[in-house]
């Protein structure tokens, strides 16, 4: 079976081929993966990218311009990195769409876990894994009491609680065990970007949001958390794996002050 596996980046090359690596070592799957730079200042440099090709034949590499481009989002990240992704999906030909991150990586198995999950359970059109929580350096990441991506500190006390009500979090582990699920009419948690593979027809059906109202902006909706409540709003069928299957990094966009 063929996955695309879609990673925007900008300007992290040693970690970008961190990822391109995981990709690259995929077990019982055929992956292709579109890399789809911001206007990346190393794809536009013909030396590196020519390297990168010839490193990674199962990549291809894109590089969205702002001359080529010029009303795609800008000032608020998660639409930007929205468009992005669309992009690359929309470069994909493959049954299967995945996600990666272009600071993250997946294990072996990551790919074939979900294609399996997918073939076998009708009607599911997603499937999603658990992630383990890593620092810069590789070790386990456990947080301690707060929920590192709530962008309201005083907040991220009681939402870790909550979520350790639901199985999210668990005290003393790095797996974030993720789940797709409202309470109450409210998204209260969501998967991870990096943790998703979709049907390619459903992503054409169900994109990833590209406007985002002045609320979401100030609650700092991330593109995924917007596409969770879209797949949910669709009563599209998810199901997990069950299996940490992907290394998340900490200190990014959506959790920088996590490592502070």
């Amino acid at each position: 079976m063929s996955v695309t596996v879609v990673t925007p980046t900008k300007g992290r090359l040693a970690l970008l081929e961190r990822a391109l690596r995981s990709v690259a070592t995929q077990e019982g799957v055929t992956a292709a993966h579109v890399v789809v730079g911001d206007d990346c200042p190393f794809l536009g440099d013909e030396v590196i990218r020519r390297t990168l090709e010839v490193e990674f034949p199962h990549a291809r590499f894109v590089n969205v311009e702002p001359a080529d481009h010029p009303l795609t989002p800008r000032g608020y990240l998660p639409a930007r990195l929205a468009y992005l992704r669309n992009f690359g999906i929309s470069l994909a030909d493959t049954p299967y769409v995945a996600h990666l991150d272009d600071d993250n990586a997946y294990a072996p198995d990551h790919l074939t876990s979900l294609v399996d999950l997918l073939e076998r359970t009708p009607g599911a059109e997603v499937a999603h894994s658990w992630r383990r929580l890593l620092t810069h350096g590789g070790a386990d990441f456990v947080p301690d009491g707060e929920d590192p991506w709530h962008p309201i500190a005083r907040q991220r006390a009681a939402s870790y609680r909550s979520l350790a009500d639901q199985g999210v979090f668990v005290p003393g582990s790095s797996v974030v065990r993720d789940a797709m699920r409202v309470i109450d009419g409210k998204l209260l948690s969501r998967v991870d970007t990096n943790e998703l593979l979709v049907r390619r027809e459903t992503h054409a059906r169900i994109p990833f949001p590209t406007e985002y109202t002045v609320w979401q902006r100030i609650l700092e909706t991330t593109e995924d958390m917007a596409l969770c409540q879209e797949l949910l709003r669709h009563d599209v069928t998810t199901v997990c794996s069950e299996l940490p299957t992907v290394d998340y990094y900490m200190g990014g966009f959506s959790n920088a002050a996590a490592l502070a």
